[in-house]
């Protein structure tokens, strides 16, 4: 017969409540702001709940690695900031147009040595047209599904600077793709040239196909 002592049961307790605690304080650090700042986790789900991105934050720097997941929620690659270096998965199919800066101040349309990496996977950017691209009723069906290129220009330090269309398909399209592109604001790791962190140029393409999937 096993006595209970009931100092061992109250430490029982005392742990059990500490890590009750700390796991609700781990549910209720998710997707918060510190100081103005992105801080702690930062999880990005699909319409079906399904983990598509986990990013981590101290008070608005990136920090810790990366986890990027395909729209099954397998995992597709990795970043870590400790040692910056990608991890891939999966093979990454992302392939944005590049362009870079040169010591001149002026731009080079080539890939540099290091592109810049977009931290986002697929299914993040994929999941995001759906819910926020507005699909208009009364564009060409000839035209329709499409693809805007929005061109998002980035400092040496990897902040997003500026956006530009790429092309011309349809001022409403244009203009709707601009707007989710900016909503979106995407996060990069800086391109490098001989070394050196460079600004660059990374092309996002809008698919007008997911909008008429909701």
């Amino acid at each position: 017969m096993t006595i209970l002592n009931p100092s061992n049961m109250k430490k029982k307790i005392v742990l059990f409540a500490s890590l009750f605690v700390l796991t609700l304080n781990l549910a209720f650090a998710q997707n918060t702001y510190k100081g103005g700042k992105k801080d702690g986790v930062w999880n990005y789900y699909s319409n079906n709940k399904v983990l598509l991105a986990r990013h981590f934050y101290n008070e608005g720097v990136k920090t810790g690695i990366w986890e990027f997941y395909d729209i099954h929620g397998a995992l597709s690659w990795t970043y870590n900031f400790n040692d910056a270096k990608a991890t891939y998965v999966m093979v990454n199919t992302e392939d944005g147009f590049y362009a870079y800066m040169g010591s001149d101040g002026k731009w080079i349309k080539k890939a540099p040595d290091t592109k810049p990496l977009w931290l986002s996977s697929p299914s993040q950017w994929n999941n995001f047209l759906v819910n926020n691209l507005k699909f208009h009723e009364e564009s060409d069906p000839a035209r329709v599904p499409g693809k805007v290129e929005i061109k998002v220009y980035i400092d040496e330090q990897g902040n997003v600077t500026d956006y530009k269309l790429g092309n011309d398909i349809e001022m409403d399209m244009d203009k709707d793709a601009l707007r989710v592109a900016k909503l979106y604001k995407p996060e990069f790791v800086p391109a490098q040239n001989n070394g050196i962190k460079v600004k660059s140029v990374y092309t996002l393409k809008v698919s007008y196909k997911l909008a008429d999937y909701r």
